[in-house]
């Protein structure tokens, strides 16, 4: 009798039988086939080889010096009764070394018990009784190799899903390092420049010329000015963080507009300007955070001062909002010459002014004075954080001017609510 060897796996460079290299066949699937029987070994391999890479083994202990090889067995189909070692226990053995692979057993024998430990310690795929039926056979390898592919792609993704979530959390920490720091080094300077014209305000400022005075002035200014831009931006990075919570209650809106125009008062006697509401009856209260509408407020009505010429008077019209009647919308009014159709897109993103920052105005609410591009991106994180959304637009009555609008809801929705 002619003994045919056992079948390995090809040589890394020979040519088969229907053109293909070995470096291709090795692509394939691999299924590592155990049995002491070389017929048995020998079918499985001529049923299995069109379509996998089948590697046989005789023994456990020669499959699991394979596996230790390989990295990258996508079945194991293992015979029961074997010498040395069970089928139950090279299954088990294999688990620990390539958790991955799909592991089949099969035996003569209808054992319950065996079955029981099969699944049990082995964690097998299938079991499968002999004498088998090919198509079946092939059937359950194409699943179990399947079955390997998706262990595998869940694997990788949900490392890659672990490194991101390191890299968030490092940024997260970093992100509060930052606004420690910043909030320290960027505002203790500031006190100390605001404290220091203050002192000598109060020890000089009665025998001190005109033009030191204006000098002092001048660099309060500066400071002040300096003070609002790091707490805008302090307050934009926090404002990122969406899982923020809201310290929400009962608000009149026309309290928080009122409130934002008394802050803003004095710029408004300077320049001869005044806010008109109009509001709708029975308003009603909103439930928001009132420190951030505020911002919100104070930020529109500010841009709306510098953009509106001297003596002329700024609109603020709140009401109930048209596409939401359970939301109200508060829309401010500039008297300016107009948004630019090719800015309107990029008005709410960090940083952009519609001209060249490096040349932005260093006062503070003149006519047609401009910042750093913070406080609308404010305004939209802010207002987003509530559920409500931001616009803008020139109107076409023909007055001119440019309208900036925000909406919100006018109740919050309760945890327990869908």
């Amino acid at each position: 009798m002619v003994t045919t060897p056992t079948p390995t796996r090809p040589e890394p460079v020979k040519a088969v039988a229907d053109g293909k290299t070995a470096a291709s066949v090795r692509k394939r699937p691999v299924v590592l086939v155990v049995d002491d029987e070389e017929e048995v070994r020998r079918s499985v391999h001529d049923l299995l080889r069109i379509e996998f890479q089948v590697v046989a083994r005789s023994s456990g202990t020669e499959a699991l010096e394979y596996l230790a090889a390989d990295p990258d067995v996508a079945a194991i189909l293992s015979d029961q009764r074997m010498p040395g070692m069970s089928g139950v226990e090279l299954l088990r053995r294999a688990a620990e070394i390539q958790p991955e692979t799909t592991r089949l057993l099969f035996t003569a024998f209808a054992d319950l018990r065996t079955v029981v430990a099969a699944i049990n310690e082995g964690h097998v795929f299938r079991y499968i009784a002999k004498p088998w039926d090919p198509t079946e056979l092939q059937t359950l390898i194409r699943q179990a190799v399947e079955r390997h592919g998706l262990i595998v792609e869940k694997n990788r993704l949900l490392g890659e899903l672990r490194a991101a979530n390191v890299r968030l959390l490092e940024a997260d920490r970093l992100k509060d390092a930052f606004l420690e720091v910043a909030s320290h080094e960027l505002n203790t300077p500031v006190t100390i420049v605001k404290g220091l014209t203050d002192l000598w305000k109060m020890s000089r400022g009665s025998t001190a010329t005109p033009a030191e005075n204006e000098w002092i002035d001048r660099i309060q200014a500066s400071a002040s000015r300096l003070a609002r831009t790091v707490a805008r931006m302090l307050k934009l990075i926090e404002g990122r963080n969406f899982d923020q919570p809201l310290a929400v209650a009962p608000v009149d809106p026309i309290v928080l507009i009122a409130q934002a125009v008394d802050v803003l008062g004095p710029y408004l006697e300077k320049r001869g300007q005044r806010v008109e509401v109009a509001a709708a009856d029975d308003l009603g209260l909103v439930e928001c955070d009132a420190e951030k509408v505020h911002d919100v407020l104070f930020n529109l009505l500010a841009n709306a001062i510098k953009f509106t010429p001297d003596d002329m008077a700024i609109l603020v019209e709140v009401g109930e909002d048209p596409r939401d009647p359970e939301a109200i919308r508060i829309a401010v009014r500039d008297r300016g010459k107009g948004l630019d159709p090719d800015d309107r897109r990029f008005l709410f993103e960090p940083f952009f002014t519609g001209f060249d920052t490096l040349h932005h105005s260093s006062g503070d609410y003149q006519f047609g004075k401009r910042g750093m591009g913070l406080g609308l991106c404010l305004v939209k994180t802010f207002v987003e954080l509530h559920g409500g959304r931001v616009e803008a637009f020139c109107p076409t009555d023909g007055d001119g001017g440019s309208v900036f609008a925000f909406t919100l809801p006018r109740r919050r929705p309760r945890p327990d609510e869908s």
